[in-house]
């Protein structure tokens, strides 16, 4: 069967604004990240700001195990990645048309990023019992970036899929949107039922 999409395609603004936005976004969690990364080994006795009690702490997931998943710190992981998409999101408001491979394989990436928060926040979670609040920030700022990419990818034939597909994110482009905030809802609470100390730190005043 012959491939019908064009070769080169074009991504529309509101996709280039969300790039930007969420790239600049996980950039600054995993800046912060890294900056109290050093902070924490010139000054290991020293509590660092974001630690806010036990359920919301950043020293901890620092010096856990899980926070070095490739050997190194995974805020230097963030500071490496998250540059891609406010490339690619400049490159879309400049409305420059990519070739269909540079979308799958930034999509590719973007799997492979929200691979990883997934298991992280499954881990902080359930096995360490705390959340670390720049981790937090860069887990949503993964949701909010994947799906309404992914459907727009399938949607618009950047992404190879069939055509039943192609015409089912086309017709409900919104689904992505959906989507992300589904997964955001889905965290959140799972995060208050299992650490219900969080939600007494946050309405403590009330």
């Amino acid at each position: 069967m012959t491939d019908t999409r064009p070769a080169h395609i074009a991504a529309p603004a509101w996709l280039g604004v969300l790039l930007i936005v969420t790239g600049l976004t996980g950039l600054l969690g995993a800046f912060a990240l890294s900056v109290e990364r050093i902070e924490l080994l010139l000054n290991p006795s020293e509590a660092l700001g974001c630690d806010l009690n036990p359920f919301l702490s950043c020293s901890g997931a620092i010096n856990s195990e899980q926070g070095e998943l490739f050997g190194f710190p995974n805020p230097f992981l963030g500071l490496m990645a998250f540059p891609a998409p406010i490339i690619m999101g400049a490159l879309t408001l400049g409305r420059v048309a990519m070739p269909r491979w540079v979308w799958t394989v930034f999509s590719i990436g973007v799997l492979g990023g929200m691979a990883i928060v997934l298991y992280l926040a499954q881990q902080s979670i359930f096995f360490l019992g705390f959340v670390c609040p720049w981790c937090f920030l860069v887990w949503m700022t993964m949701y909010a970036m994947s799906f309404p990419l992914w459907v727009w990818g399938f949607g618009s034939g950047a992404l190879p899929a069939g055509a039943g597909l192609r015409r089912t994110a086309a017709r409900f482009s919104a689904w992505g949107w959906v989507l992300s905030l589904a997964l955001a809802v889905v965290v959140v609470l799972t995060i208050m039922i299992a650490l219900p100390g969080i939600p007494r730190f946050l309405f403590a005043g009330f």
